[in-house]
């Protein structure tokens, strides 16, 4: 008007709550995902170690195998060859598993078994392992336990178990089982 006051106002308005929540989930995606590759980069630097010591004590006793002296030495070695090959093939299957996964490809095989047969099986394969003064021992609390299940994924499994409670035992049991 002539005093220089508007007539009228035009003007829009936009509710942007959607657009500020899907900005804030984008944000959380984006931390979940930074903090998973950092999480994977840690499992890689630790994976690189547990592969290279059991491939060291690999090539090192392979190169001493042929001066050994005696035939009870040559068997001694080897045994920690076989022992750390085992183990190796063991961290690069769980690589791969963990591969599958992420995949989405990870398959399972279920069939019946007998759960002692697997424990007995997996006390026979662990039973070196354990460091001298450690005894490993498998309470069979119930006789002939029929399951369904992917049996190698279970051995996985109890392997696992068994093979970090020998990382971490000085002395004394080890002592496995199962319950109904």
């Amino acid at each position: 008007d002539t005093d220089g006051r508007p007539l009228s106002l035009v003007g829009t308005s936009l509710v942007i709550s959607e657009r500020k929540q899907m900005e804030q989930e984008l944000l959380t995606a984006r931390d979940r995902a930074e903090e998973s590759n950092r999480l994977k980069s840690a499992f890689l630097a630790n994976m690189s170690h547990e592969i290279r010591t059991p491939l060291n004590a690999i090539v090192g006793f392979a190169k001493l195998i042929g001066e050994v002296e005696t035939e009870e030495e040559k068997q001694q070695f080897i045994d920690i060859i076989d022992v750390n090959s085992e183990l190796l093939l063991q961290l690069i299957n769980d690589i791969l598993d963990i591969s599958k996964i992420e995949a989405g490809t990870l398959e399972f095989r279920f069939r019946p078994m007998n759960l002692n047969d697997l424990c007995r099986s997996e006390l026979e394969v662990h039973k070196p392992r354990v460091k001298p003064g450690v005894e490993l021992v498998f309470e069979e609390r119930v006789a002939n336990v029929e399951i369904v299940c992917d049996q190698n994924r279970l051995a996985q499994v109890i392997s696992n178990l068994l093979n970090n409670a020998g990382k971490f035992t000085e002395e004394g049991e080890i002592r496995f089982g199962f319950d109904l």
